[in-house]
């Protein structure tokens, strides 16, 4: 906008400067008087009129040069991020969209909030990350699954203690009606904790595609969970309730609509009470039982 305002300028300018060269230059030959101020209104009325046969095609020039600059600077966003390399990698289409969206809204914004905008974008993508990851967790490694577990785990002891509410929003981020409430969550870490997830996200991402493992079998695996909550049932009894209670809270994490039966200061402590329990089975089968457990939504 600022460039079209400035060859206007620059062409009204040129119209007028050569109006009075005109009336300068004709003086004392054939322009006189007020026939000078006709020769500069002339000259002003052809240079707005080429202005504005002009500003057409100009404009979209530039609109055309301002978008494929804000796409180059996406790309190199989207390149140098390590987050959003990883969903790239592991969801294209989705880091595409993404993508396209940042070059336009760079297109337009002026270049003192060019930052701001791409940081709101990144925002948006961690939501996208984080169900990406779940969803594609029975893929990805032991390590990646030990090191998600583990910062949901102290994610959600930090959000429970401001607003257990928002625990929902990252154990249902692929819920429909819970894209705003996984975005608050998200906005509500920082430091170390909100680091640390980033990072197990982007792991968990690009181990499912460069080293993409096996969805963890039934049989063995599912064993060793009936062990481990075999061997936590008392606790849990004891915290939540009977079985069926229990049992209840294990279907409000699998599922988001019975979730909204459970108070979510309840749920939000049984999930990191589970994540514990995970975190203690044996190491050949905690990575395998995360992968199966946490992938299975």
């Amino acid at each position: 906008m600022r460039l079209t305002y400035l060859l206007w300028a620059a062409l009204l300018a040129l119209a007028a400067l050569a109006g009075l060269g005109a009336a300068w230059w004709g003086r004392s030959r054939f322009v006189r008087g007020r026939r000078a101020l006709l020769a500069v209104a002339v000259f002003l009325l052809v240079g707005g009129a080429g202005g504005y046969l002009a500003h057409g095609p100009v404009a979209e020039q530039l609109a055309a040069a301002r978008l494929a600059a804000a796409s180059t600077r996406a790309d190199d966003f989207f390149r140098t991020d390590g987050l959003l390399r990883a969903l790239s990698q592991a969801e294209p289409e989705r880091a595409d969209a993404l993508r396209a969206r940042l070059a336009q809204a760079l297109a337009v914004a002026p270049e003192a909030e060019a930052q701001a905008v791409e940081q709101r974008l990144r925002a948006e993508a961690l939501v996208d990350a984080l169900a990406a990851a779940l969803a594609r967790l029975p893929n990805a490694s032991d390590e990646a699954a030990a090191r998600l577990a583990q910062a949901l785990l102290n994610a959600l002891s930090t959000l429970q203690d401001t607003d257990s509410l928002l625990c929902l929003g990252l154990l249902h981020p692929a819920s429909s009606t819970g894209n705003a409430l996984t975005q608050n969550a998200l906005d509500r870490l920082e430091g170390s904790v909100r680091k640390d997830l980033e990072s197990a996200l982007a792991l968990t991402l690009a181990s499912s595609v460069i080293r993409p493992r096996a969805a963890p079998l039934p049989g063995k695996t599912d064993a060793a969970l009936s062990d481990m909550f075999a061997e936590n049932l008392p606790e849990f009894q004891a915290r939540y309730g009977n079985p069926k209670q229990v049992g209840a809270l294990f279907e409000a994490l699998a599922e988001p609509e019975q979730a909204r039966n459970i108070a979510p200061e309840t749920l939000c402590a049984f999930a990191q009470d589970l994540l514990r329990a995970l975190l203690r089975m044996p190491p050949a089968e905690r990575g395998p039982g995360l992968r199966r457990l946490l992938g299975a939504g």
